[in-house]
């Protein structure tokens, strides 16, 4: 009898599991349709063909490509391995356009992985036709949005299109950027293409980075959401208006460009060797008040960043760290080979060399010079011809409501929109064109920070001291920019950075005896990507020291790159106001009264930078507070809340806390003076 009844008990979860297992493989089935794509060749060539009808009716410039990223393609295309094209995002153009520009060369149009949010009617039709695959855009583990299944599903379509061979897109820094900057990684998608190389699923893969950059942004602008308003979702309609509205807009000219295919392995094979990646951590992140912060700052900003919506549970520590540098030396090389275009340029040289106005004349004379500079520096400009052209072309692309023109001819007056809106629009050009010169800018930051404290020597500064700055200056700062590949340690960075304001004269070596030969050292020893044990001679650079230069050349460029970064430091400061009279409150009402304390600010003539009243900025601002453990996140009532955490519920503890942002944000002469 008890036989039978344990059969029967058998026999029921036999049945239980073969019922739940059906549901769960309907509901999987059900995933995988609305998740694949349908690309079909009669669609890509309608598609080839309006987008050569439409680009030259939006694109007067033409949309372009180097000769010599077409032979990259084409020689890693003979390697017979999938190809995985990383761009950097920009623009809902920027879908068709990497899919048009492969199809045009030849190269088979990879699969690309789109938000669900454009998965709209007709639209989504034709983009699913183009190779788009739709996911979520959270996937991730929280109560709100897990979902095994659909991960599982997700995770299972990218492997079998790349053991199929086929290629594969997929946008790293997740949404568009909505501050010209270059994002950190989201390295979800990276994951399952790394798992599909460790489990031998695919023997290597080629990663293409690859950077789009327009003389003007096809999408209009993203200052609503910099305010603090909520994101619009794309529908029919808004799509339909959208595509009229740029139909009946010259946005200049449009680069694609791919750049150096990297192989999957050897970035494997190499991370591998990296010691610095394996030191274990005792605390992920904390205020940069240390003696040894340039030793493991490049490990604690991989560890504090190297989370993911597809790592799953039982991924190792170092697993995710390697992902994480991985996805990070992927944006970097994109953002290095980004064009740099016309617009890009003018707007740089208007809100820092020239934020007071000028005439057109000395205007040329600034963006001549700023171009002959990033060119010598190695970047690609996406615009050739002579000043005076380039400059009313990139004038007329930013449009009157960004910059005011008063006059004609040489001596007109021109002079940018420092409001609020057209500062965060006009900031958006600049910044691509402000991340290349961030770590310079962090360099001059410090120093201006040195030179702010009561009874500093304003004529001289030690080499450790200044550099000590810098490291700290780029903690802050790690959300913001990646200032170097993951190859490269932060520190070796810095010091060229320093090299670079010795070379611009903002600084002369003035060294003691013996000085010279102990900066070589030091420098052999800050490039040492491998340190064995901890050496024990004493700091080598204690007696390297720099001479202030006060000329008026120097001081003019120590403004251009103190104002490259300074919006961003009003902001940060302004969050830590904000959190410190707050101590605790929902997330978006903490963002808004730090937006409305800015715009207050602004308006009342206590801070002159429009484009420091930005979301991203105040939010990245919380995460490094979260780092740091100042602060701690938590859901009341399915909102999103921050508050102190208890060590730092003391007006003073936090105070100590928020010195390490407040100091950097001094109010120096040499901007008060232009």
């Amino acid at each position: 009898m008890q036989g039978k009844e344990a059969g029967g008990g058998d026999a029921q979860y036999a049945s239980l599991y073969r019922t739940v297992r059906q549901k769960i493989e309907a509901r999987a089935l059900r995933v995988l349709a609305n998740i694949s794509s349908a690309m079909s060749n009669a669609v890509l060539k309608f598609v080839a063909w309006v987008c050569h009808k439409a680009i030259r009716r939006i694109a007067g410039g033409g949309c372009g490509t180097r000769v010599a990223c077409v032979e990259r393609l084409r020689r890693a295309k003979a390697a017979g391995l999938p190809l995985v094209f990383v761009p950097l995002h920009r623009s809902h153009l920027d879908y068709v356009l990497v899919t048009f520009t492969l199809y045009l060369t030849g190269l088979r149009p990879p699969l690309v992985a789109a938000g669900d949010n454009m998965k709209i009617p007709f639209f989504g039709w034709f983009l699913r036709g183009c190779g788009a695959f739709f996911i979520r855009r959270r996937v991730d583990g929280s109560d709100k949005h897990g979902d095994p299944i659909y991960k599982s599903a997700l995770r299972s379509y990218i492997l079998n299109s790349l053991a199929a061979n086929n290629n594969l897109e997929f946008f790293i820094e997740g949404g568009r950027s909505r501050t010209g900057k270059p994002q950190p990684p989201k390295a979800g998608i990276l994951s399952v293409i790394m798992d599909a190389y460790l489990d031998g699923t695919i023997d290597d893969a080629l990663l293409v980075p690859v950077s789009l950059n327009y003389d003007k942004l096809v999408d209009g602008n993203f200052v609503r959401e910099q305010l603090g308003m909520p994101k619009q979702m794309e529908t029919f309609w808004s799509a339909l208006r959208g595509i009229w509205s740029t139909l009946n807009t010259n946005h200049g000219s449009i680069r694609v460009d791919f750049n150096q295919p990297i192989s999957l392995k050897e970035l494997v094979t190499s991370f591998q060797k990296y010691n610095y990646l394996k030191m274990p951590v005792e605390r992920p992140l904390t205020p940069p008040n240390n003696n040894h912060l340039g030793v493991n700052l490049d490990h604690r900003i991989l560890y504090n960043n190297s989370h993911s919506s597809l790592f799953g549970a039982d991924v190792s520590a170092d697993h995710k760290l390697m992902i994480e540098a991985i996805g990070r030396h992927l944006v970097y090389d994109a953002s290095q080979g980004t064009a740099l275009m016309c617009t890009n340029v003018v707007s740089y040289v208007l809100l820092t060399e020239q934020r007071s106005g000028c005439t057109m004349k000395q205007l040329q004379a600034s963006v001549e010079n700023r171009g002959m500079k990033l060119s010598q520096a190695g970047r690609d400009l996406g615009y050739t011809g002579d000043t005076p052209a380039l400059l009313n072309h990139a004038l007329d692309m930013l449009g009157r409501g960004l910059v005011r023109r008063e006059g004609s001819g040489e001596t007109a007056l021109v002079r940018p929109q420092l409001g609020i809106a057209p500062a965060i629009e006009l900031a958006y050009y600049s910044n691509t064109v402000g991340a290349h010169y961030a770590p310079q800018a962090i360099m001059a930051t410090a120093l201006e920070s040195i030179l702010h404290q009561p009874g500093a020597d304003q004529d001289t500064v030690r080499h450790s001291t200044l550099l000590d700055a810098g490291m700290q200056l780029c903690e802050v700062l790690h959300q913001e920019y990646i200032l170097c590949a993951p190859c490269t340690r932060l520190e070796e960075r810095m010091l060229h950075a320093l090299d670079a304001l010795v070379q611009t004269r903002v600084l002369h070596a003035h060294q003691t005896n013996g000085g010279l030969e102990e900066e070589r050292w030091s420098r052999r020893f800050a490039e040492r990507l491998e340190e064995d044990e901890e050496d024990e001679r004493p700091d080598p650079t204690r007696h390297i020291k720099y001479r202030v230069n006060h000329d008026p050349e120097a001081v003019a460029e120590r403004r251009r790159l103190l104002l490259t970064i300074r919006p961003l430091l009003e902001a940060y400061a302004a969050t830590c106001r904000a959190v410190a009279t707050s101590g605790a409150g929902s997330q978006k009402e903490l963002v808004k009264r730090t937006l409305d304390d800015l715009a207050l600010d602004y308006t009342q003539n206590r801070m002159p930078y429009g484009e420091a009243v930005s979301t991203d900025a105040i939010r990245n601002c919380h995460r490094l507070l979260r780092q740091w453990g100042v602060v701690e996140m938590y859901d009341e009532n399915k909102t999103r809340c921050l508050r102190l955490a208890p060590e730092y519920d003391e007006h003073a503890a936090f105070q100590r806390i928020a010195h390490n942002i407040y100091k950097f944000n001094v109010d120096t002469k040499i901007l008060r003076d232009k």
